[in-house]
């Protein structure tokens, strides 16, 4: 799909997150995770976000609350992740948080009562005769966990 296909199918799947949503964001370095959490925050009504690589958690106020944004690029371990707070995320009643780089957190360690989304985004040509343009298409799958 191109960008603004993208862009709205990312509005479409906006609407069916729960009150108590996490997703997992998975694709190589520029496919399009943050450009995923961008959309949707602006969906929200939210701030403009940002990427977390160098801060690894930004928060967001929207029309439907905190979003919570996530980047465990730069994590090794657990031990990293619990440092940051992470899991006094799933504290609160409701929330909408946003991981990229979401396949180095196996779905079985998040809590039972959030409902988790896992999105794989492929970028590049969808065959050997795409035009040079199609570099910007992309191929998302998800999957849902309850």
């Amino acid at each position: 799909m191109s960008p603004l296909e993208f862009a709205s199918w990312i509005q479409t799947l906006g609407s069916r997150f729960s009150e108590r949503s996490v997703v997992l964001l998975e694709g190589q370095l520029g496919s399009g995770k943050t450009f995923f959490v961008q959309e949707l925050v602006k969906i929200f009504g939210g701030d403009v976000a940002t990427s977390p690589s160098f801060a690894i958690h930004n928060r967001y106020e929207s029309t439907r609350g905190l979003i919570d944004h996530i980047d465990l690029y730069r994590l090794n371990d657990f031990d990293d992740l619990e440092s940051t707070g992470f899991w006094d995320l799933f504290s609160v009643p409701k929330g909408l948080i946003l991981i990229e780089w979401g396949d180095r957190l196996p779905v079985a360690d998040l809590p039972f009562d959030w409902t988790v989304y896992k999105i794989k985004i492929e970028m590049g040509p969808l065959d050997s005769a795409a035009s040079s343009t199609s570099r910007e298409e992309r191929r998302v799958s998800l999957s849902e966990f309850d």
